[in-house]
């Protein structure tokens, strides 16, 4: 989803955290308009920024409540999350696959909106309490503006521009009337453009009208219109293949070298003659790992004569290989993650019994949707 990649800085529940770099920009600005406020009312600068920096740090540990309480609701009901990612416009927990009913649809979407509730009337009564006790400015004003910007997040979640909160349980009702998530998925998407269309709108007007603050509008709308377009893509490829396994699809008869040649042979007959970057390296029926022409250019041209490719050979990562029982959409999520067009696919014996290239799964998708399958 991002562009730039994301620091891992942990586990939460057991789910994975990471932090993208896009998340520094955003933290920053918040921390700015933080010290900013509290300055203005605490008139003390070097108390303002460390109350500045805490209630930053409480902010974004709000944001990540409200995508915890997503994944915590999606494992209950055996939606694998793969991870949590915070990044400029907020948080988002990333799923490996769409829900299965629009009932558990329901319960994910609406957890994290009813989470963001629960902490504006926590820090709500943090204000309360520390302004019954008199306790100070610097509990008093974090905790009010706290509660605030959690019912803001709360109420904007509940729009209905999908894929916010609010959209996926649109898309919930319309799925549980219309008995399938494909048509759903279209009608949310379609009105989650349009209210993207309407942020980026009034995100326009704003900044001709001389408010900067209009520029966000225009971002969080154009990230909302490509997430929302990007959501239905994803239905659609995955009903294209759906029950489709690896095995199915992949190619058997590959080529496939021993590790007894010479880096020279391996050059010329190989990376020259059939001109791709990796090759397969296999000693009976033990798959042994991948060579590149990387690997080759490591070693200097004078030793190509006398080094074979078993010495130079490097183990293949586990992200490049996938077993033939894998689903089809599985395959094509992970070669998009690792930037790659083709997965080795490897059997339970660690035997090589196929190639799935990304061109293949394109194809067959193809074919299924001009058959409207």
């Amino acid at each position: 989803m991002f562009s730039l990649p994301s620091i891992k800085i942990g586990k939460i529940l057991g789910f994975n955290i990471e932090i993208n770099y896009t998340w520094f920009i955003i933290f920053l600005v918040i921390l700015f308009q933080f010290t900013h406020i509290l300055n203005a009312e605490i008139s003390s600068f070097p108390i303002s920024v460390l109350t500045g920096l805490i209630t930053t740090l409480l902010f974004f540990s709000s944001l990540l409540f409200h995508e915890l309480c997503h994944s915590y609701i999606a494992r209950l009901n055996n939606l694998p999350i793969k991870k949590i990612t915070l990044f400029i416009f907020g948080g988002v927990a990333e799923m490996a696959k769409e829900p299965a009913t629009p009932a558990i649809e329901f319960k994910m979407a609406i957890a994290g909106p009813l989470s963001s509730f629960f902490l504006s009337a926590f820090f709500y009564g943090v204000f309360v309490l520390a302004s019954f006790l008199n306790l100070g400015l610097v509990i008093t004003v974090p905790s009010y503006y706290l509660a605030l910007i959690n019912l803001s997040l709360a109420i904007f979640n509940l729009l209905p521009g999908f894929p916010l909160d609010g959209g996926r349980l649109f898309r919930a009702t319309l799925w549980f009337f219309l008995k399938d998530i494909k048509p759903a998925t279209k009608v949310a998407s379609l009105v989650g453009q349009g209210f993207a269309y309407l942020l980026i709108f009034v995100g326009f007007v704003s900044v001709i009208q001389g408010l900067v603050g209009g520029i966000w509008f225009i971002l969080i709308g154009w990230f909302l219109n490509q997430a929302a377009q990007g959501s239905y893509q994803q239905v659609v490829l995955q009903r294209a293949l759906s029950g489709i396994k690896v095995s199915e699809i992949m190619t058997k008869d590959i080529l496939t070298i021993e590790p007894s040649i010479t880096l020279d042979e391996m050059v010329n007959n190989y990376f020259l003659k059939h001109r791709f970057g990796r090759f397969p390296v296999v000693e009976g029926d033990n798959f042994l790992g991948v060579i590149t022409i990387h690997d080759i250019k490591e070693v200097s041209r004078e030793k190509w004569f006398t080094t074979n490719v078993g010495e130079v050979l490097q183990s293949s990562k586990k992200s490049f290989t996938i077993s033939p029982d894998n689903d089809a959409i599985h395959a094509l999520m992970q070669m998009a993650q690792e930037e790659i067009g083709h997965l080795l696919v490897i059997n339970e014996k660690d035997k090589l019994v196929g190639l799935v290239t990304r061109t293949d799964i394109i194809r067959l998708i193809k074919v299924k949707t001009e058959l409207g399958m």
